[in-house]
């Protein structure tokens, strides 16, 4: 009998380390309160505008969380995301068809992500210096394009992605768990996911020890910004064109998922899994506001403090569940 007690115990503790389990209970104990305040937060059209919410966030936060896991961090991830919806809409308004216009949008947030890594491997800049100027690069091309008009689409096949459902489920939403399990697998399953930790670890270690390490980060910001084309193809179908405010907010967005997953700032370890929770907890929370009518101000304010709320219990989880080890 001992021993059978001992062994659930062990099971307990196990269950209660794993970094995503707190996030989780967080949220299911937030949804429970929503829906006892609001009726509606408990329904399945709601469940639905959640998903579509956060769907854009977490794509383009699977992409930060590699960034981040590797030492460093990308705030170019919102100018990335608009360029390359502005860049599409345009080319097919401009007689490109749709796959080749399709490969342009994601071909390009691939190819803004490597000068990325290029510039802060071999110019040896902070990432954050190199991103925060790629954003502004990209933001000043969206409005030289546009003019800061929005540029109208009339494609079937994006507005699809964007705005149709396959039963009750709408086609963007199916991006998200997709997405979430090829990342989960590159970054858990990989020599490159283990070698992007290696890096975010210690760096010189992973050097000393054979690691590319300028290719690896390199490659890192592309598959960002290659996630982030994918976001900007999937937003352009849902607002019907290339809008030159798609990517605002989706800098810091992305990285409060992140970090709020369980990704360290610092680098060397992240979750996926995690990541994506984040990005759920936002959206629950973004969402029961609404619902509750709290002031669009105030919503800001209200996130930003759950946030920090969400980091600190786990960061006090983690170090209890490191006394029980």
């Amino acid at each position: 009998m001992n021993s059978k007690l001992g062994g659930i115990a062990g099971i307990f503790r196990r269950v209660r380390q794993v970094r995503e389990t707190g996030l989780l209970f967080v949220l299911i104990l937030l949804g429970i309160v929503l829906s006892f305040l609001t009726p509606v937060f408990f329904t399945g059209e709601n469940f639905l505008n959640i998903f579509k919410q956060v769907t854009l966030v977490t794509i383009v936060a699977c992409g930060q969380t590699f960034v981040l896991t590797s030492g460093g961090i990308d705030l170019s991830v919102g100018g990335i995301l608009g360029l390359s919806s502005i860049i599409m809409a345009w080319t097919i308004n401009h007689g490109m068809n749709t796959p080749g216009a399709i490969a342009v949008c994601l071909l390009f947030g691939t190819m803004v992500g490597i000068t990325n890594g290029f510039l802060i491997t071999k110019l040896r800049l902070p990432p954050f210096i190199i991103t925060l100027g790629m954003a502004s690069i990209a933001k000043g091309f969206v409005l030289v394009i546009t003019k800061g008009y929005a540029i109208m689409l009339d494609n079937p096949f994006i507005i699809a992605i964007g705005q149709n459902s396959w039963g009750v489920f709408p086609v963007m939403v199916i991006f998200l768990p997709i997405v979430v399990i090829i990342a989960h697998w590159v970054y858990n399953y990989t020599i490159f996911g283990n070698r992007v930790k290696s890096i975010g670890g210690n760096e010189t270690a992973a050097r000393l020890s054979g690691i590319n390490v300028k290719n690896n980060k390199i490659f890192t910001y592309a598959l960002c910004g290659f996630l982030c084309g994918l976001a900007g193809l999937i937003i352009t179908g849902r607002l019907n064109s290339g809008n030159p405010n798609a990517g605002t907010n989706f800098d810091m967005n992305s990285i409060g998922a992140v970090i709020v997953g369980g990704t360290s700032l610092s680098g060397g370890s992240g979750t996926i899994i995690g990541t994506m929770l984040g990005a759920l907890l936002m959206g629950v929370i973004s969402n029961g506001l609404v619902l509750l009518g709290v002031n669009m101000y105030w919503q800001t304010v209200a996130t930003g403090a759950i946030i920090i709320v969400v980091c600190a219990l786990d960061s006090f989880s983690q170090r209890k569940g490191d006394a029980y080890a």
